[in-house]
């Protein structure tokens, strides 16, 4: 058999593998959901026991510090963030009139102001109504969340078992992480493993190193966010926290949605309220961006601005908010397949010529 042909078989057996991976990956998702989370985990928290190894601490007690400190985080945002967090959503439940009244009023408002200044534009008048949001829309809505009460409950303890398997199963991935590379790397020519297994323990390195630090800066954001707002006397300063540290996650739009959803939370509370979370989440997203990330991430992931652009909004387009969120390491993770195997086959076809 020549050679083009067996390349040709090769590929054609490569694809046919890869069809079928995912025709049986359809069937197993949940077992999928533990080990994609249970790999997420260990390499966000694989350069803090790599950090760790450095200072001589022995590898399983580099684990079990981390997963001991990562546990009691869970614990404490399960015992008191959570609680926290129910109540102020019931405040914005019994809110809502409210809500919708001050949206109606800068709605109509607004469309005055337009119509004044520029009266050739033809802009209704009656302005958004929104007096159907009332006690009535709240009790059907609390009772189809009555109704199934037993789906939620099985949803939740779904959401627990793969949590905690995915908790155990990073655990291993983490103590047998040398284990694992060489294992994928053992599927590789005996010729190329030494390259596979620097590009696997590459690519580790570079997902953990953005994973990692991208929730720390997170964190840290939605924590400044939270006291600040709480400071100023917002109601709902705690949800408002949350919602801008997992919105600081999906670059460049992830602001945006912060900041819009912490307009229509502050409403009832009037503009000077709004005013002032707009400046404290600007102002903290900004040192977040100047400060917090070059120091926690550095060039975790080397890829330049245009790149990132171009991955997050592809990414978002093609998988939504998980693409928006994986489409800078999915970047990372082509520039580094491009390094080590198209750039060589590129630069031997050149020579060849």
């Amino acid at each position: 058999m020549s050679f083009p042909w067996r390349r040709a078989l090769m590929v054609g057996a490569g694809v046919l593998i890869a069809v079928l991976a995912y025709l049986f990956a359809l069937h197993i998702p949940r077992t999928l959901a533990v080990f994609i989370i249970a790999a997420f985990i260990a390499a966000g928290v694989r350069p803090i026991v790599k950090r760790l190894e450095t200072m001589r601490v022995p590898k399983p007690l580099a684990v079990a510090i981390v997963f001991v400190v990562l546990i009691l985080v869970v614990v404490v945002t399960l015992l008191v963030i959570v609680p926290l967090m129910v109540v102020q959503i019931q405040g914005i439940a019994q809110n809502l009139p409210a809500i919708a009244a001050a949206v109606e009023a800068w709605t109509i408002s607004i469309e005055q102001s337009l119509q004044q200044h520029f009266p050739q534009m033809s802009i209704p008048t009656n302005g958004i109504d929104l007096s159907h949001i009332g006690t009535g829309s709240l009790q059907r809505f609390a009772g189809t969340t009555l109704g199934s009460v037993g789906q939620i409950l099985v949803g939740t303890a779904t959401g627990l078992f793969v949590a905690f398997a995915s908790l155990v199963l990073s655990i291993f991935f983490l103590l047998n992480d040398a284990g694992i590379a060489d294992g994928v790397a053992s599927l590789f020519p005996a010729s190329r493993r030494p390259v596979a297994h620097k590009v696997l323990t590459e690519i580790a390195g570079t997902f953990g190193s953005y994973i990692s630090g991208q929730v720390i800066v997170s964190a840290i954001t939605g924590i400044a966010v939270w006291v600040l707002s709480a400071i100023v006397g917002f109601k709902f300063a705690l949800l408002l926290g949350v919602i801008v540290a997992i919105s600081y996650a999906i670059p460049m739009l992830g602001s945006v949605i912060g900041q819009l959803i912490a307009v229509i939370l502050c409403a009832p509370q009037g503009w000077w309220m709004v005013l002032w979370v707009q400046i404290i989440i600007f102002v903290v997203e900004r040192i977040s961006d100047n400060v917090l990330v070059p120091k926690i991430m550095g060039d975790s992931v080397g890829v330049s601005p245009i790149a990132v652009m171009f991955a997050v909004f592809a990414g978002g387009e093609l998988f939504g908010i998980p693409g928006l969120l994986l489409g800078i390491p999915a970047a990372a993770l082509i520039k580094i397949l491009w390094r080590y195997f198209i750039d060589p086959w590129l630069s031997a076809q050149l020579e060849r010529r």
